[in-house]
């Protein structure tokens, strides 16, 4: 029992403690909101493509093409929407409030928070990963249109399948999987010093997403609209991954997809719910709340449910 707690610590607490050096640089002033700007910018259009292409391009393609793991990811997105939004009307009495509520209870950080547990866990990104982020990054967005027009009566409901899907194929992330997986469809040999160059840019990767999710923080945020964020809160960091993993589990899927349909629903709210949700006309105090507040909270959360996972013998 105890070696299985050190061993649920040692997985979630390292990416806490990361994030937690980020916000006390940011506020000794050595990093600041530039460096953040252009950490992410180095993160979007260099590291994370590097990564994925490496990663994906060495597995073996029967492992990606399940698309009945992914066709569950999506509709367990879409169910998660439509459960929160039904919490919402029970618990945000401010229509205003329900768009940045409901996108703060399902849209995870998975691409930073989540691939750094998932090596932590399994040593690398493996094979699904990768296309997990690509079926769920177009349907968050058409998601979040669809949410904030239907909860703000001045907007006209808009989605554009057209201008999402475009928007994806540009996307530099989505770029490096697909170059990946031509890479092992045709068994593609790279020089070594291409290979070494690679890792070095991709190592970037993890340190300086985490960096810079934890100079972003700002603690007085939370307290702004502490009962709302904390309702979020408690959806996505444990009602809905505990449903999603059940759900997983009652299907019949192995235990290392649940372990990743853990991941992509435990994950605390992703930033960039913050920017739709301003961009939407959406409350972003609200939003911004929830995200502090699941980036605090999930250490606890997600150790707890590594704890359980390697009790049962899944992990």
């Amino acid at each position: 029992m105890i070696d299985n707690m050190i061993f649920s610590i040692g997985i979630a607490a390292p990416i806490f403690l990361v994030m937690v050096a980020g916000y006390g640089l940011r506020k000794r002033g050595w990093i600041d909101g530039q460096f953040v700007k252009q950490a992410n910018r180095l993160i979007f259009y260099i590291a994370l493509p590097i990564k994925l292409f490496n990663d994906v391009r060495v597995v073996d393609l029967s492992e990606i093409l399940d698309f009945r793991f992914y066709l569950f990811i999506m509709l367990g997105v879409v169910l998660s929407v439509v459960f929160a939004w039904i919490v919402s009307f029970f618990v945000i009495k401010i229509q205003g409030q329900r768009g940045a509520f409901i996108q703060g209870s399902f849209r995870g950080n998975f691409l930073y928070v989540g691939f750094s547990l998932i090596e932590n866990i399994m040593g690398s990104l493996g094979a699904k990963a990768p296309m997990m982020l690509a079926v769920t990054m177009p349907l968050y967005n058409i998601l979040a249109v669809i949410i904030f027009s239907f909860n703000n009566p001045d907007r006209e409901v808009k989605v554009s399948l057209r201008s999402s899907f475009l928007e994806l194929a540009k996307n530099p992330m989505i770029i490096g999987i697909f170059l990946g997986f031509i890479a092992a469809l045709i068994d593609l040999s790279i020089p070594v010093a291409a290979l070494r160059t690679a890792s070095y840019l991709e190592s970037l990767a993890t340190p300086l997403a985490l960096l810079s999710i934890g100079a972003s923080v700002d603690l007085g945020v939370i307290f702004k609209n502490l009962s709302p964020a904390l309702k979020a809160t408690s959806l996505k960091l444990v009602i809905i991954p505990l449903l999603a993993v059940v759900a997983a589990s009652a299907f019949g899927f192995e235990n290392s997809d649940i372990i990743l349909v853990y991941i992509l629903f435990g994950v605390p709210t992703a930033t960039v719910s913050y920017i739709i949700a301003v961009g939407m006309d959406g409350d972003g105090e609200l939003a911004s709340s929830i995200i502090m507040a699941t980036t605090l909270l999930s250490v606890i959360t997600m150790t707890g449910f590594i704890f359980v996972f390697r009790t049962l013998g899944m992990i």
